[in-house]
């Protein structure tokens, strides 16, 4: 496991640096700007700036709107491997979508979804 996570993405930094690798990621923005209708770029969280108890980074896709494909495909790649704020993409008081996901549990008792089963039990059985 722990050589698997060192091997992850070495092909992928070899493409960037290999002229040949550089030629074949053009080729693939070139097919983008021709068959693609929708741009979506992925984006991660820094969760070592924040004082906060997450380790994990929350991985996002996010839709670039506005303009032709072309365009979009520029505005993504001007943003490859460069920090994000978000201050730069929205402006003040500006509405914008937001889907939200969940883990799809539903609305359970607060010791149901902690796993503590001895309280579950005791909530079914009515109060004393």
């Amino acid at each position: 496991w722990y050589r698997c996570k060192k091997k992850a993405h070495t092909r992928t930094g070899q493409k960037w640096a290999d002229e040949e690798g550089k030629k074949s990621i053009e080729a693939d923005f070139d097919k983008m700007a021709k068959y693609c209708t929708v741009i979506r770029v992925l984006c991660h969280t820094q969760p070592k700036l924040f004082k906060l108890k997450e380790k994990k980074a929350n991985i996002m896709e996010i839709q670039i709107n506005g303009g032709e494909i072309p365009d979009k495909i520029t505005f993504a790649r001007s943003l490859l491997e460069k920090p994000i704020s978000v201050k730069d993409l929205f402006s003040q008081n500006e509405l914008i979508d937001v889907i939200g996901v969940t883990s799809g549990h539903g609305y359970k008792r607060c010791h149901i979804q902690m796993g503590n089963k001895e309280a579950a039990e005791e909530d079914t059985q009515g109060s004393t």
